[in-house]
Protein backbone atom coordinates (compact mmCIF):
# COMPACT_ATOMS: atom_id res chain seq x y z
CA UNK A 1 0.00 0.00 0.00
CA UNK A 2 2.74 2.12 1.23
CA UNK A 3 4.25 2.01 -2.73
CA UNK A 4 0.84 2.17 -4.52
CA UNK A 5 0.63 5.96 -2.62
CA UNK A 6 4.03 6.82 -3.21
CA UNK A 7 3.30 5.74 -6.58
CA UNK A 8 0.89 8.68 -6.73
CA UNK A 9 3.08 11.33 -5.56
CA UNK A 10 5.40 10.08 -8.45
CA UNK A 11 2.71 10.25 -10.86
CA UNK A 12 1.76 13.84 -9.90
CA UNK A 13 4.86 15.30 -8.87
CA UNK A 14 7.82 13.17 -10.03
CA UNK A 15 10.49 13.09 -12.45
CA UNK A 16 9.15 12.24 -16.02
CA UNK A 17 5.52 13.17 -14.32
CA UNK A 18 3.45 14.10 -17.68
CA UNK A 19 1.89 16.52 -15.53
CA UNK A 20 4.97 18.33 -15.31
CA UNK A 21 5.48 18.86 -18.64
CA UNK A 22 2.27 20.63 -18.84
CA UNK A 23 2.48 22.45 -15.77
CA UNK A 24 5.89 24.24 -17.36
CA UNK A 25 4.32 24.62 -20.88
CA UNK A 26 2.12 26.65 -18.70
CA UNK A 27 5.37 28.44 -17.56
CA UNK A 28 5.99 28.80 -21.34
CA UNK A 29 9.18 26.63 -21.24
CA UNK A 30 11.90 26.37 -23.82
CA UNK A 31 13.74 23.82 -25.19
CA UNK A 32 16.23 24.18 -23.00
CA UNK A 33 13.92 23.88 -19.85
CA UNK A 34 12.43 21.10 -21.18
CA UNK A 35 15.79 19.81 -21.26
CA UNK A 36 16.86 20.66 -17.80
CA UNK A 37 13.66 19.06 -16.38
CA UNK A 38 14.29 15.93 -17.57
CA UNK A 39 17.55 16.00 -16.68
CA UNK A 40 17.23 17.24 -13.01
CA UNK A 41 15.71 13.49 -13.01
CA UNK A 42 19.20 12.18 -13.73
CA UNK A 43 21.38 14.54 -11.93
CA UNK A 44 19.74 13.59 -9.01
CA UNK A 45 20.90 9.77 -9.27
CA UNK A 46 24.39 11.02 -8.32
CA UNK A 47 23.03 11.26 -4.78
CA UNK A 48 21.73 8.05 -4.39
CA UNK A 49 25.58 7.17 -3.45
CA UNK A 50 24.86 8.87 -0.59
CA UNK A 51 21.88 6.96 0.79
CA UNK A 52 24.94 4.18 1.48
CA UNK A 53 27.35 6.76 2.95
CA UNK A 54 24.30 8.39 5.46
CA UNK A 55 23.61 4.74 6.48
CA UNK A 56 26.48 3.25 6.88
CA UNK A 57 26.88 3.63 10.53
CA UNK A 58 23.23 2.96 11.01
CA UNK A 59 21.97 -0.58 11.97
CA UNK A 60 18.78 0.40 10.67
CA UNK A 61 17.60 2.58 7.55
CA UNK A 62 14.19 3.08 8.34
CA UNK A 63 14.45 6.32 9.79
CA UNK A 64 16.97 8.15 7.12
CA UNK A 65 14.23 6.59 4.19
CA UNK A 66 11.03 8.16 6.26
CA UNK A 67 12.57 11.74 7.12
CA UNK A 68 14.02 11.84 3.61
CA UNK A 69 11.05 10.90 2.27
CA UNK A 70 9.21 13.23 4.00
CA UNK A 71 11.05 16.23 3.13
CA UNK A 72 11.54 15.43 -0.49
CA UNK A 73 7.58 15.08 -0.85
CA UNK A 74 6.76 18.38 1.36
CA UNK A 75 9.13 20.53 -0.97
CA UNK A 76 6.21 19.71 -4.01
CA UNK A 77 3.89 22.00 -2.56
CA UNK A 78 5.45 24.52 -3.12
CA UNK A 79 5.07 24.03 -6.99
CA UNK A 80 1.67 25.15 -7.33
CA UNK A 81 2.16 28.59 -5.10
CA UNK A 82 4.89 29.94 -7.97
CA UNK A 83 2.75 30.63 -10.64
CA UNK A 84 0.55 33.05 -8.34
CA UNK A 85 3.61 35.13 -6.57
CA UNK A 86 6.17 34.82 -10.03
CA UNK A 87 6.28 36.02 -13.01
CA UNK A 88 6.92 32.85 -15.72
CA UNK A 89 10.36 33.23 -16.32
CA UNK A 90 10.87 33.12 -12.54
CA UNK A 91 8.51 30.94 -11.99
CA UNK A 92 10.30 27.90 -14.08
CA UNK A 93 13.48 29.02 -12.68
CA UNK A 94 12.38 28.36 -8.96
CA UNK A 95 10.42 25.13 -10.23
CA UNK A 96 13.33 23.72 -11.43
CA UNK A 97 15.18 24.18 -8.28
CA UNK A 98 12.60 23.36 -6.10
CA UNK A 99 11.90 19.99 -8.09
CA UNK A 100 16.35 19.21 -8.09
CA UNK A 101 16.31 19.41 -4.34
CA UNK A 102 13.12 16.93 -4.60
CA UNK A 103 14.07 13.78 -6.49
CA UNK A 104 17.70 14.75 -5.14
CA UNK A 105 16.46 13.98 -1.31
CA UNK A 106 13.58 11.19 -2.86
CA UNK A 107 16.94 9.55 -4.82
CA UNK A 108 18.99 9.02 -1.50
CA UNK A 109 16.16 7.56 0.26
CA UNK A 110 15.46 5.25 -2.72
CA UNK A 111 19.10 3.98 -2.43
CA UNK A 112 18.48 3.34 1.03
CA UNK A 113 15.10 1.58 0.49
CA UNK A 114 16.85 -0.64 -2.13
CA UNK A 115 19.36 -2.06 0.69
CA UNK A 116 16.17 -2.35 3.13
CA UNK A 117 14.54 -4.29 0.50
CA UNK A 118 17.24 -6.06 -0.86
CA UNK A 119 18.13 -7.46 3.09
CA UNK A 120 14.59 -9.37 3.10
CA UNK A 121 13.69 -10.65 -0.36
CA UNK A 122 15.82 -13.59 -0.98
CA UNK A 123 18.38 -13.13 -4.63
CA UNK A 124 16.19 -16.64 -6.50
CA UNK A 125 12.76 -14.85 -5.94
CA UNK A 126 13.90 -10.77 -6.50
CA UNK A 127 13.35 -10.25 -10.19
CA UNK A 128 9.41 -11.88 -9.53
CA UNK A 129 9.09 -9.78 -6.41
CA UNK A 130 9.98 -6.53 -7.87
CA UNK A 131 8.17 -7.24 -11.28
CA UNK A 132 4.46 -8.34 -8.89
CA UNK A 133 5.18 -5.03 -6.77
CA UNK A 134 5.77 -2.63 -11.13
CA UNK A 135 2.70 -4.26 -11.89
CA UNK A 136 0.83 -2.85 -8.94
CA UNK A 137 2.41 0.77 -9.24
CA UNK A 138 1.86 0.50 -13.40
CA UNK A 139 -1.76 0.03 -12.33
CA UNK A 140 -1.86 3.12 -10.33
CA UNK A 141 -0.43 5.18 -12.90
CA UNK A 142 -3.14 4.56 -15.47
CA UNK A 143 -5.63 5.55 -12.99
CA UNK A 144 -4.33 8.46 -11.48
CA UNK A 145 -3.11 9.34 -14.96
CA UNK A 146 -6.36 9.02 -16.60
CA UNK A 147 -8.30 11.04 -13.70
CA UNK A 148 -6.26 13.74 -13.12
CA UNK A 149 -5.45 14.37 -17.07
CA UNK A 150 -8.94 14.96 -17.55
CA UNK A 151 -9.24 17.56 -15.01
CA UNK A 152 -6.58 19.35 -16.36
CA UNK A 153 -8.10 19.30 -19.81
CA UNK A 154 -11.06 20.42 -18.78
CA UNK A 155 -9.67 23.70 -17.73
CA UNK A 156 -10.36 26.47 -20.88
CA UNK A 157 -13.19 23.61 -22.26
CA UNK A 158 -16.10 24.61 -20.98
CA UNK A 159 -18.66 26.57 -23.55
CA UNK A 160 -19.16 30.34 -23.75
CA UNK A 161 -22.48 29.51 -23.56
CA UNK A 162 -21.97 28.05 -20.11
CA UNK A 163 -20.16 31.11 -18.37
CA UNK A 164 -22.24 32.32 -16.10
CA UNK A 165 -22.17 28.88 -14.01
CA UNK A 166 -20.24 28.38 -11.39
CA UNK A 167 -18.53 24.94 -13.20
CA UNK A 168 -17.36 27.34 -15.91
CA UNK A 169 -15.96 29.74 -14.03
CA UNK A 170 -13.66 27.39 -12.54
CA UNK A 171 -12.77 25.79 -14.97
CA UNK A 172 -11.99 29.04 -17.14
CA UNK A 173 -8.53 28.65 -19.05
CA UNK A 174 -7.45 31.22 -16.66
CA UNK A 175 -7.72 29.00 -13.31
CA UNK A 176 -5.30 26.21 -14.60
CA UNK A 177 -2.96 27.41 -12.17
CA UNK A 178 -5.79 26.68 -9.69
CA UNK A 179 -5.67 23.46 -11.11
CA UNK A 180 -2.39 22.40 -10.72
CA UNK A 181 -2.27 23.44 -7.23
CA UNK A 182 -4.66 20.98 -6.22
CA UNK A 183 -3.18 18.62 -8.17
CA UNK A 184 0.69 19.07 -6.19
CA UNK A 185 -1.80 19.17 -2.98
CA UNK A 186 -3.24 15.57 -4.05
CA UNK A 187 0.42 13.91 -4.45
CA UNK A 188 1.80 15.32 -1.26
CA UNK A 189 -1.16 14.01 0.98
CA UNK A 190 -1.06 10.40 -0.64
CA UNK A 191 2.43 10.35 -0.32
CA UNK A 192 2.15 11.57 3.62
CA UNK A 193 -0.43 8.58 3.78
CA UNK A 194 2.18 6.16 1.97
CA UNK A 195 5.22 7.09 4.61
CA UNK A 196 2.37 6.28 7.76
CA UNK A 197 2.31 2.62 6.12
CA UNK A 198 6.10 2.06 5.43
CA UNK A 199 6.89 3.43 8.79
CA UNK A 200 4.73 0.03 10.07
CA UNK A 201 6.99 -2.48 7.52
CA UNK A 202 9.34 -4.56 9.31
CA UNK A 203 13.20 -4.28 8.80
CA UNK A 204 16.22 -6.47 9.30
CA UNK A 205 19.52 -4.99 11.31
CA UNK A 206 22.62 -4.58 9.18
CA UNK A 207 26.35 -4.51 9.97
CA UNK A 208 28.00 -1.37 10.80
CA UNK A 209 30.52 -0.49 8.27
CA UNK A 210 33.88 0.68 9.66
CA UNK A 211 35.67 1.51 6.60
CA UNK A 212 36.69 5.45 5.92
CA UNK A 213 34.54 7.11 3.03
CA UNK A 214 36.91 7.18 0.66
CA UNK A 215 37.60 4.17 1.13
CA UNK A 216 34.00 2.72 0.92
CA UNK A 217 33.40 4.74 -2.22
CA UNK A 218 36.24 3.60 -4.29
CA UNK A 219 36.64 0.13 -3.49
CA UNK A 220 33.55 -1.40 -5.63
CA UNK A 221 35.63 1.17 -8.38
CA UNK A 222 38.12 -2.17 -7.94
CA UNK A 223 35.89 -4.94 -9.34
CA UNK A 224 37.02 -5.00 -13.21
CA UNK A 225 33.56 -6.64 -13.71
CA UNK A 226 31.81 -3.76 -11.97
CA UNK A 227 33.73 -1.07 -13.86
CA UNK A 228 32.61 -3.24 -17.06
CA UNK A 229 29.31 -3.15 -15.69
CA UNK A 230 29.74 0.81 -14.98
CA UNK A 231 30.71 1.45 -18.83
CA UNK A 232 27.76 -0.73 -20.21
CA UNK A 233 25.02 1.12 -17.93
CA UNK A 234 26.57 4.68 -18.85
CA UNK A 235 26.60 3.43 -22.86
CA UNK A 236 22.69 2.66 -22.52
CA UNK A 237 22.05 5.75 -20.62
CA UNK A 238 23.84 8.02 -22.95
CA UNK A 239 22.00 6.54 -25.66
CA UNK A 240 18.45 6.67 -24.01
CA UNK A 241 19.38 10.02 -23.12
CA UNK A 242 19.46 11.13 -26.82
CA UNK A 243 16.37 13.26 -27.32
CA UNK A 244 14.77 11.98 -24.07
CA UNK A 245 13.30 15.67 -22.96
CA UNK A 246 11.02 15.57 -25.89
CA UNK A 247 8.69 12.46 -25.99
CA UNK A 248 6.10 14.14 -24.28
CA UNK A 249 6.89 18.04 -25.54
CA UNK A 250 6.37 16.69 -28.86
CA UNK A 251 3.56 15.02 -28.42
CA UNK A 252 1.91 17.54 -26.59
CA UNK A 253 3.05 20.05 -29.13
CA UNK A 254 3.87 19.29 -32.32
CA UNK A 255 1.59 16.36 -32.70
CA UNK A 256 -1.26 18.44 -30.89
CA UNK A 257 -2.55 15.80 -29.00
CA UNK A 258 -4.12 16.77 -25.71
CA UNK A 259 -3.45 15.61 -22.25
CA UNK A 260 -5.69 13.18 -21.95
CA UNK A 261 -4.84 11.71 -25.20
CA UNK A 262 -0.77 11.35 -24.07
CA UNK A 263 -2.33 9.45 -21.24
CA UNK A 264 -4.10 6.88 -23.60
CA UNK A 265 -0.61 6.38 -25.10
CA UNK A 266 1.06 5.92 -21.10
CA UNK A 267 -1.94 4.09 -20.08
CA UNK A 268 -1.66 0.96 -22.87
CA UNK A 269 2.50 1.28 -22.78
CA UNK A 270 1.81 0.63 -18.93
CA UNK A 271 -0.85 -2.29 -19.43
CA UNK A 272 1.49 -3.99 -22.47
CA UNK A 273 4.12 -3.58 -19.53
CA UNK A 274 2.17 -5.37 -16.78
CA UNK A 275 1.24 -7.71 -18.72
CA UNK A 276 4.69 -8.77 -19.46
CA UNK A 277 6.31 -8.15 -15.95
CA UNK A 278 5.58 -11.35 -14.29
CA UNK A 279 7.57 -12.87 -17.84
CA UNK A 280 10.35 -10.84 -17.60
CA UNK A 281 10.50 -11.92 -13.59
CA UNK A 282 11.26 -15.19 -14.39
CA UNK A 283 13.04 -15.22 -17.33
CA UNK A 284 15.56 -13.29 -15.24
CA UNK A 285 15.46 -15.06 -12.50
CA UNK A 286 15.85 -18.42 -15.40
CA UNK A 287 18.58 -16.96 -17.40
CA UNK A 288 20.23 -14.15 -16.13
CA UNK A 289 19.77 -10.18 -16.56
CA UNK A 290 22.25 -9.94 -19.39
CA UNK A 291 20.24 -12.26 -21.82
CA UNK A 292 17.37 -10.16 -20.92
CA UNK A 293 18.75 -7.30 -21.64
CA UNK A 294 20.31 -8.11 -24.76
CA UNK A 295 16.40 -8.38 -25.88
CA UNK A 296 16.09 -5.09 -24.68
CA UNK A 297 18.19 -3.71 -26.49
CA UNK A 298 16.47 -5.20 -29.63
CA UNK A 299 13.53 -3.74 -28.74
CA UNK A 300 14.44 -0.22 -27.31
CA UNK A 301 16.56 0.73 -30.87
CA UNK A 302 13.35 -0.15 -33.15
CA UNK A 303 11.11 1.72 -31.12
CA UNK A 304 12.22 5.38 -31.93
CA UNK A 305 12.34 4.54 -35.49
CA UNK A 306 8.32 4.00 -35.47
CA UNK A 307 8.44 7.90 -34.48
CA UNK A 308 10.20 9.20 -37.46
CA UNK A 309 6.96 8.22 -39.91
CA UNK A 310 4.31 10.24 -37.47
CA UNK A 311 2.60 13.33 -37.99
CA UNK A 312 -0.23 15.69 -36.28
CA UNK A 313 -2.52 13.35 -39.02
CA UNK A 314 -1.53 9.88 -38.50
CA UNK A 315 -0.11 9.97 -34.42
CA UNK A 316 -2.73 7.32 -33.39
CA UNK A 317 -0.26 4.99 -34.68
CA UNK A 318 2.01 5.47 -31.62
CA UNK A 319 -1.01 3.60 -29.62
CA UNK A 320 0.46 0.16 -31.54
CA UNK A 321 3.89 1.36 -30.90
CA UNK A 322 3.13 2.00 -26.98
CA UNK A 323 2.90 -1.99 -26.68
CA UNK A 324 6.14 -2.43 -28.06
CA UNK A 325 7.25 0.19 -25.85
CA UNK A 326 5.75 -1.07 -22.93
CA UNK A 327 7.35 -4.77 -23.24
CA UNK A 328 10.64 -3.28 -23.86
CA UNK A 329 10.66 -0.63 -20.70
CA UNK A 330 9.50 -3.04 -17.94
CA UNK A 331 12.07 -5.92 -19.00
CA UNK A 332 14.90 -2.80 -18.70
CA UNK A 333 12.95 -1.37 -15.38
CA UNK A 334 13.87 -5.13 -14.04
CA UNK A 335 17.12 -5.18 -15.30
CA UNK A 336 17.81 -1.79 -13.71
CA UNK A 337 17.25 -2.67 -10.40
CA UNK A 338 18.37 -6.21 -10.35
CA UNK A 339 21.79 -6.35 -12.62
CA UNK A 340 23.74 -4.54 -10.08
CA UNK A 341 22.14 -6.28 -7.23
CA UNK A 342 23.11 -10.19 -8.95
CA UNK A 343 26.78 -8.97 -9.48
CA UNK A 344 27.59 -6.95 -6.12
CA UNK A 345 28.70 -8.74 -2.62
CA UNK A 346 25.91 -9.18 -0.36
CA UNK A 347 27.38 -6.68 1.88
CA UNK A 348 28.02 -4.23 -0.68
CA UNK A 349 24.96 -4.33 -2.40
CA UNK A 350 23.48 -1.07 -1.47
CA UNK A 351 27.13 0.91 -2.29
CA UNK A 352 26.94 -1.07 -5.77
CA UNK A 353 23.56 0.14 -6.28
CA UNK A 354 24.13 3.62 -5.62
CA UNK A 355 27.16 4.13 -7.60
CA UNK A 356 25.43 2.26 -10.76
CA UNK A 357 23.08 4.73 -10.32
CA UNK A 358 25.34 7.73 -9.93
CA UNK A 359 26.76 7.08 -13.19
CA UNK A 360 24.08 6.39 -14.42
CA UNK A 361 22.16 9.90 -13.64
CA UNK A 362 25.65 11.81 -15.05
CA UNK A 363 25.24 9.71 -18.23
CA UNK A 364 22.09 10.63 -19.25
CA UNK A 365 21.70 14.13 -17.71
CA UNK A 366 24.98 14.84 -20.67
CA UNK A 367 22.74 13.91 -23.50
CA UNK A 368 19.61 15.10 -22.46
CA UNK A 369 21.16 18.47 -21.78
CA UNK A 370 23.57 18.01 -25.15
CA UNK A 371 19.73 17.70 -26.86
CA UNK A 372 18.20 20.73 -26.00
CA UNK A 373 21.02 22.83 -25.62
CA UNK A 374 22.07 22.02 -29.56
CA UNK A 375 18.70 20.41 -30.68
CA UNK A 376 19.46 20.24 -34.61
CA UNK A 377 17.41 21.35 -37.32
CA UNK A 378 14.34 19.99 -39.75
CA UNK A 379 15.73 17.46 -41.86
CA UNK A 380 14.31 16.10 -45.07
CA UNK A 381 14.97 12.61 -45.88
CA UNK A 382 13.56 11.08 -49.11
CA UNK A 383 10.71 13.44 -49.38
CA UNK A 384 10.23 12.69 -45.64
CA UNK A 385 10.45 15.78 -43.75
CA UNK A 386 11.69 15.15 -39.87
CA UNK A 387 11.56 17.89 -36.90
CA UNK A 388 14.19 18.24 -35.02
CA UNK A 389 12.81 16.04 -32.03
CA UNK A 390 12.05 13.31 -34.67
CA UNK A 391 16.22 13.46 -35.46
CA UNK A 392 16.85 12.96 -32.04
CA UNK A 393 14.64 9.97 -31.84
CA UNK A 394 16.62 8.21 -34.63
CA UNK A 395 19.69 9.12 -33.12
CA UNK A 396 18.38 7.34 -29.88
CA UNK A 397 17.66 4.12 -31.63
CA UNK A 398 20.92 3.31 -33.49
CA UNK A 399 22.65 4.32 -30.36
CA UNK A 400 20.52 1.72 -28.35
CA UNK A 401 21.36 -0.84 -30.78
CA UNK A 402 25.22 -0.26 -30.30
CA UNK A 403 24.67 -0.63 -26.60
CA UNK A 404 25.36 -4.60 -26.96
CA UNK A 405 29.06 -3.93 -27.63
CA UNK A 406 29.95 -2.89 -23.96
CA UNK A 407 27.34 -5.45 -22.82
CA UNK A 408 28.73 -8.12 -23.89
CA UNK A 409 31.77 -7.50 -21.66
CA UNK A 410 29.72 -8.09 -18.35
CA UNK A 411 30.10 -10.96 -16.11
CA UNK A 412 26.89 -12.22 -14.23
CA UNK A 413 26.00 -15.50 -12.17
CA UNK A 414 23.86 -17.68 -13.83
CA UNK A 415 23.67 -15.88 -16.70
CA UNK A 416 22.20 -18.01 -19.86
CA UNK A 417 22.53 -17.24 -23.81
CA UNK A 418 20.23 -15.00 -25.33
CA UNK A 419 18.52 -17.48 -27.64
CA UNK A 420 17.79 -19.65 -24.61
CA UNK A 421 16.39 -16.57 -23.55
CA UNK A 422 14.50 -15.58 -26.38
CA UNK A 423 13.10 -19.27 -26.81
CA UNK A 424 11.80 -18.93 -22.97
CA UNK A 425 10.13 -15.64 -23.63
CA UNK A 426 8.55 -17.06 -27.23
CA UNK A 427 7.47 -20.13 -25.62
CA UNK A 428 5.90 -17.98 -22.32
CA UNK A 429 3.63 -15.47 -24.89
CA UNK A 430 2.67 -18.71 -26.65
CA UNK A 431 1.61 -20.41 -23.46
CA UNK A 432 -0.72 -17.75 -22.26
CA UNK A 433 -2.16 -16.76 -25.87
CA UNK A 434 -3.48 -20.30 -25.64
CA UNK A 435 -4.61 -20.53 -22.13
Amino acid sequence: MSGILSQVFGTLSGSGSAFLTKFVIMLNATPLHFALLSAIGQVSQVFQALGAFVTRRRKKRKGVVITLQFIGCAIALNYGILPFILSSRNAINAFLLFFFVSVSLLSIAGNAWIGWISDIIPLRVRARFFSALSQYLMLTTVAVSYGFSLFIDHFGSVGKESLLTKRAAFFSAGNLPVGFMIIFLVAVAAAFSGLGVLSRLPEKEKKIEEEGTAGMFFSPMKDGNFRRFILYNCWWMLAVGIGAPFWQPFMLQKLRMSLFEVQIYGSINVAAAILVLRLWGRLIDAHGNRAAMRLVILLGGFNPMIWLFVTPHNYPILYLEAITSGIMWAGAGLVATNFVLSIAPDERRQLYSGLSGAFAGIAMMITMLASGAFLPRRLEISGISLEPEQVLFGLTGLARWSTQLPLSLVREPRSGSVSEALAFFIREVKSRILK
